[in-house]
């Protein structure tokens, strides 16, 4: 029986975890944004939003406890 060949070049085990290996295959100019790589607003605006919620609920609490008393 004759193996058959491929035109797929043999690599060797562990060849991605090399420092000179390319491995951004999909994307080799960088030209798109990792999903990790958060913008730099995001941050602030999530402070902002975590402030705004504690206000928010403080609010809510205490509104709601004035109008049980009141009834």
């Amino acid at each position: 029986m004759r193996a058959i060949k491929t035109s797929r070049s043999n690599h060797a085990v562990g060849e991605i975890y090399k420092s000179h290996a390319k491995l951004n295959l999909h994307d080799p100019e960088n030209k798109y944004r990792w999903a990790d790589e958060r913008p730099w607003w995001l941050t602030p605006l999530q402070v902002v939003g975590f402030v705004a919620t504690g206000v928010g609920l403080t609010l809510c609490l205490y509104y709601a406890t004035v109008i049980l008393f009141l009834l």
